[in-house]
């Protein structure tokens, strides 16, 4: 059973104002943009406070852990409609734990810091998803393309912030983005908690509903897929760029670069998802990632691993959306955020492994054995996903 929680509109007609639809995109790029910030620091925190490999894994890892197990704990609050509540857990989180590297020296601290960023990331992205896509599924791939199109766009301005500011001190950048976490996060706060969602009476039970459905099953698989590569990149890129000669300057110029088809795609992709089916996207867009992530292994220059990475997130626009597609093709409007924890949580589990296993790989068989080792784990899990999609068909076809 559904229902749908309403409240008054800033703009009559509309379920979301279009001035606060925006607002929410901004805090959203904030929210990714301090996440984006640490990647270009990775190596000086290392340096800085004298961590190990191991050590440097730990921190990575923890801010997909943290943000695991807050979505599981509290997504069912979205689909009951309290989703002012978790945005303003989230952007605390957010304010926070960016905050906290002005302060943190230890391995200990510096991961409770990248965890409460996460956490932060992660619940204010749960409460502005539901928030955007409102009372049903209708235009909601575009959406959702958009909403990850701000995310990336955070996320790659992150590092050039922090190396510009970076060049004030070391906790100017960190001083800056929670400073303006902290200032545009209660409008948008304010602007969730008005939003005219759909709701249902969910509880933990529907995510064992929701499982043993073979489509999402594949979704799941891919996103698994999808955020390993997310873990892997995040623990090892900024040290591999720099093993390749690559300055803290030409990491930030790189990673722009890289994202850049994460910026322009998405929308599209979504509606293009949206219109086919998420399954008659997913499998061309992995037959883009897996040669990618092969190349960006083998090829020794920072220019030549560049335009891997662009062919990589070419695929990574498709498929993302593709997965979000296939997801509410099952959930709709009403259970979309339980929908989106589970994904949520299958690639959020694969990005903390890999994430904390990455920089031990690397530093024993360097980037070819990491990223072709990864490439043929990408390949086996979309073979398993696409099998369950088969199976999905057959069932449909007997159905009818």
């Amino acid at each position: 059973m559904t229902h749908q929680r309403t409240a008054g509109n800033l703009i009559p007609g509309c379920s979301l104002a279009q001035m606060s639809t925006r607002l929410i995109y901004a805090v959203n790029f904030l929210m990714a943009a301090s996440i984006g910030l640490v990647f270009v620091f990775l190596a000086d925190l290392q340096e800085l406070h004298g961590l190990e490999t191991w050590e440097l894994g730990v921190v990575a890892s923890m801010g997909f852990l943290a943000a695991l197990v807050a979505q599981l704990l509290l997504v069912p609050l979205a689909d009951r409609g309290h989703i002012g509540v978790l945005a303003g857990i989230g952007v605390a989180a957010g304010v926070f734990g960016t905050l906290g590297f002005v302060f943190a020296s230890q391995t200990w601290t510096l991961a409770l810091t990248r965890g409460l960023v996460g956490v932060g990331l992660g619940l204010y992205g749960v409460a502005g998803r539901k928030a955007i896509i409102g009372l049903d599924t209708a235009g909601a791939g575009a959406k959702l393309g958009t909403l990850l199109s701000t995310g990336v766009a955070g996320f790659l301005a992150g590092p050039p912030i922090g190396a510009l500011l970076g060049r004030i001190s070391f906790e100017t950048p960190f001083w800056a983005i929670g400073a303006a976490l902290a200032i545009f996060g209660v409008p948008a706060i304010i602007a969730i908690s008005k939003a005219d969602v759909a709701t249902a009476p969910v509880d933990y039970s529907d995510l064992a509903d929701l499982i043993r459905r073979p489509r999402i099953q594949a979704a799941v698989l891919s996103q698994v897929a999808l955020f390993g590569w997310i873990g892997v990149f995040d623990a090892t890129v900024d040290r591999y760029l720099t093993d390749l000669g690559a300055t803290t300057d030409a990491t930030a110029v790189a990673l722009l670069v890289i994202g850049l088809p994460l910026l322009v795609l998405p929308t599209r992709a979504g509606a293009l998802a949206e219109r086919v089916g998420g399954a008659k996207v997913l499998l061309p867009s992995f037959l883009v990632i897996v040669p990618a992530i092969v190349l960006f292994g083998t090829l020794g220059s920072v220019v030549l691993v560049s335009a891997a990475g662009v062919v990589e997130t070419i695929g990574e626009s498709f498929a993302f959306l593709a997965v979000e597609i296939i997801l509410l093709e099952v959930t709709g409007a009403a259970r979309a955020a339980v929908g989106h924890a589970l994904l949520e949580a299958a690639g959020l589990v694969g990005a903390t492994l890999t994430a904390a296993v990455g920089p031990f790989v690397y530093g024993i068989g360097g980037p070819t054995t990491l990223f072709i080792g990864f490439a043929v784990f990408t390949a086996l899990l979309m073979a398993s996903a696409w099998m369950r999609l088969r199976t999905a068909y057959v069932r449909e076809a007997a159905a009818v």
